[in-house]
């Protein structure tokens, strides 16, 4: 598992009337990570981004890179939201210690 020392960026391809990406970005609101909303309709690079980069046009997708430039394509809301969680669980236990 990634921790945040490791993570460079985090992106979130959406668009809003979508209602899986609804629910994903409910789950972000509750955190404190520092995700990028990329509308993909409203611009249309970053839909072209997620096709040329990420493999196809689903949304919602979580691009995650990190400090040594890797990148991932994250699709499926639920394991989106995993990923959140995890990684916000993680950041929490971090900052009480």
């Amino acid at each position: 598992m990634l921790d945040k020392a490791s993570l460079k960026s985090l992106s979130l391809y959406h668009y809003p009337s979508c209602p899986f990406c609804a629910v994903t970005r409910q789950a972000m609101s509750g955190t404190e990570l520092d995700i990028e909303l990329r509308d993909i309709r409203k611009n249309p690079q970053h839909r072209s981004t997620l096709v040329q980069q990420g493999g196809k046009s689903q949304v919602p997708c979580l691009r995650i890179e990190t400090t040594e430039g890797k990148v991932q394509w994250l699709y499926e809301s639920a394991d989106i939201i995993r990923f959140i969680q995890r990684y916000s669980h993680q950041a929490a236990a971090k900052l009480a210690s």
